[in-house]
This record gives structure tokens, sequence and C-alpha cells, in this order.
């Protein structure tokens, strides 16, 4: 078998030996495993919807999360080396390629055209973007769990103040910039920024939106070399390097702070995931903001289109009763009632159509005006790359091609060039077999 995704940690595999064993049989009473990367408000919701599954099990279905997603890679490799997978985990497409590789996942198409499987109705149901994610070599190996869109957060009542209209959030790049100039203010007359128009992170996620909107690609058609460091690419680079760094009209931060300083009135816009308002309010659902809080779809570019975000889900290859266990949650989860709630609870998108009339998801549309109006790019949404490799390309893009460019080290071409060579690299180790 080979290894996947980066070579095991000897202690990892140790401590996942002495607590799975190596390999396991039938059901038993012992407790079907979830590995995924959920906290916060995220993991209580999912936390919840595992509570109301098990209450009608005889055998439990358990919860566990790995905290982040390069944790829960590194333990995913390392448990499968070590012959002690869980039953279910979060997975991203490019980690999924590596996974049929080593054979170490069950097709979900086995259960689809199975006794428990879902009718062509039911199955036709799910937006197509997700199951397109999802096949590998037209066989469908995976399932949508937590996808998303990304949106523009906006202080409606900052927008007021300096004389925008609240309800026309800026719609193109051009009104993007001027919109961040404008909200941009001296209150004190120092000659420095009190306010600001705009905040960010060091992010791969604006960058490729930037890219796609202008037309370029992440990868090649094929999907086996870097595609980012082309003339729409430098583009991209330089309008994001515009907003975050040489206008003078943004905070550029670490971590999640760019939301702080959103929250706290600082700032009059931020990019953010729709997953991003679970985190708007406190653990008592209350707001963590005095102001009108907007909501609206990402400003566009040549072309009004985004890349979807998140995971899918994968069943692996254990014993026949607990890939049919693994199954069943799977299929339960992605039902309309629990998709819907997921949505509602946390700002994932529904895996489902039906859902977007589902009471719950229709309360929450109607609370946040302009929400439905950023769920509906999903409509006009772009997958993912599937290829092997390019989880850790998409680091390289961000750490070697974007990194230098908003700290003042490099220009956008020279690093686009850098980092598409190492991306490449990686790409044909990976098809090479590591």
């Amino acid at each position: 078998m080979k290894a996947i995704l980066t070579k095991p940690n000897l202690l990892a595999t140790f401590l996942v030996l002495v607590a799975g064993g190596c390999g396991r049989g039938g059901g038993g009473d012992e407790p079907v495993r979830f590995w995924h990367a959920m906290g916060g408000p995220l993991g209580r919701s999912l936390d919840g919807l595992v509570a109301d599954f098990n209450e009608s099990r005889v055998v439990p279905f358990e919860s566990v999360s790995m905290g982040r997603y390069q944790a829960l890679s590194q333990k995913i490799m390392a448990a499968v080396a070590a012959g002690g997978p869980p039953d279910v985990a979060q997975c991203y497409e490019a980690w999924t390629a590596n996974l049929i590789e080593n054979e170490s996942l069950v097709p979900l198409s086995r259960f689809l055209e199975g006794p428990d499987g879902l009718s062509a109705e039911s199955f036709g149901d799910i937006y197509e973007i997700f199951l397109g994610g999802a096949r590998h070599g037209g066989v469908l190996w995976s399932f949508p769990f937590n996808k998303s869109v990304r949106c523009l957060y906006y202080n409606k009542t900052m927008f007021r103040e300096v004389g925008l209209d609240p309800a026309k959030p800026p719609r193109t790049w051009e009104e993007y910039r001027a919109y961040a100039k404008t909200l941009t203010v001296d209150e004190d007359g120092d000659g420095e920024a009190d306010r600001f128009g705009l905040a960010g992170q060091i992010t791969v996620t604006m960058f490729e939106n930037l890219l796609v909107q202008n037309g370029g690609t992440l990868l090649n058609e094929d999907e086996t070399r870097a595609a980012f460091d082309s003339p729409e690419g430098v583009e991209a680079l330089e309008f994001m390097t515009d907003l975050l760094r040489r206008d003078g009209t943004a905070l550029l931060s670490q971590g999640f702070e760019y939301q702080n300083e959103f929250l706290a009135g600082n700032v009059g816009m931020i990019e953010g995931s729709s997953v991003s308002l679970a985190f708007f309010n406190d653990r008592d659902g209350q707001p963590k903001y005095g102001f009108e809080l907007g909501i609206a779809p990402l400003p566009a570019g040549e072309y009004d289109v985004q890349l979807v975000a998140g995971t899918d889900v994968v069943i692996f290859v254990t014993s026949p009763e607990r890939e049919a266990d693994a199954w069943s949650f799977v299929k339960w989860f992605t039902d309309t009632d629990q998709t819907a709630r997921w949505s509602a609870e946390t700002g994932y998108l529904p895996v489902r159509k039906s859902a977007m009339n589902h009471p719950l998801l229709v309360e929450k549309l109607k609370k946040h005006a302009g929400l439905s109006a950023a769920y509906a790019q999903l409509d006009r949404a772009l997958p993912q790359p599937k290829a092997k490799g390019w989880y850790a390309g998409r680091q390289i893009l961000e750490r070697d091609g974007i990194e230098p460019v908003l700290r003042g080290r490099l220009e956008p071409r020279e690093a686009l060039r850098v980092a598409a060579e190492k991306a490449n690299a990686e790409l044909a180790k990976e098809r090479a077999g590591g």
C-alpha cells in the first residue's frame, strides 16, 4: 500500500495501532467512527445531529474532531498505513484521489445501487456541482458534506455614514476598490486611517476566486500542471495586492483578527465564507457586533463566478457491516431535514435543492437579508481541482505565490512563477507515486 499525503509519523502510527488495532472485523458494539475537523459552533451543530442519529441505533456513531484539516489529513494517513482507518471521514477531493489509488475507500456507487440506496428522484435532488467533485473516473467515491461559498460582509451603518447606499454593495472589482477608499476614514486628522474600508488575511481563497473571475484556472485542463501563473493570475494578484496593501485602505491581519476588527466596527467590508456568519454570534446566539450587517455576493470580475469550498465524506474499507453503518449515516445526514438543519445552524450550503424550501432554511434566509443572493452563487460556482498533490500545491501557492507579494518581498509575476514551479514538482511527484 502506498503512503498518502505525507510519510507516516511512526509515533502516530503506533498510537493508531494501540487505539484501533490493525483493522477491524464485524460490527459488534464498537462505535462507528467519524473523523472530522469541525470545531466551535460547527462542531456543536455536528455533535447535536450525531446525537439525534444515535437515538435510533444500537451501535453508536462516534464523532471525533481532529481540530484542523492538516491534522485530519495526517491522522487519516497514519491510520490507513497502520491498517486501522476510521469508518467515515471528511476528505478533500485531492485526498480522495490518493485514497482511491491505495484501495482504502469503498465506492459509494455500490451503496447507491443497493437496497438501501437512493431513488433516481432523490439522487437528482442533490446539487450536481457537488457530485461532479465527488466523481473520480466516472465513479462516485465521496459524498458532499460541508460545502460553502464566499460572501461579502459589510457594515451598513458605516456605509450610511460615508454616503454609500447600504442597499447597493459593490458588484464589480472597480466598485470594490472605490468603496474601500470611501470607507477609509481619518477621524482625528492625524494623517492615519482610524477606520478602514477592508480587512483580510493572507489566503489563497481570495486569490483563487479573483483568478477564475478573471478567466484563469488553477491547473491546466488535465490537472497535471499549474496554470495560475498566467497573465490572468498576475492581474488577479495585482488587484488583490492593490486592495490589501497598496491603497492603504485595508488591514492585513494574521488568522481571523480581520473578522474581529470587522465585528468591532473598525472595518467596512470583509470577505468570508458563508459559514463565517456562525461565528458572528456568541454561544447564546447574541450578535458580537453593534451595527446593521449586510451580506452580498462577491464583487465580480470579467466573470461572475467563484470556486466552491469545503469537503466531502468518504467511507473506508473495513467490514461489510461497518461500511453499511457508515453509509446509513451519510444517507441520513444528507437527507432534506438534516441538510437543511446543518445549513441553518452553520451556514454551509445544503446538499439538496429541496432543502432551500425547508422551514428552517427559509427562516434563516428571511432573517439575514442578502444571504439568499449569496447562496445563489452556487448556481454559477466552479469545482475545486481533484488532482493528487493539489492540496499541497494549494499550500505552496499561498506560501510562495501570495504571501511574498502581500509582504512586499516579490512582484506578482515572479512569485507566481516560483510557486508554479514548486507546485508542478509536487504534482509530478504524486503522479509518480509519491
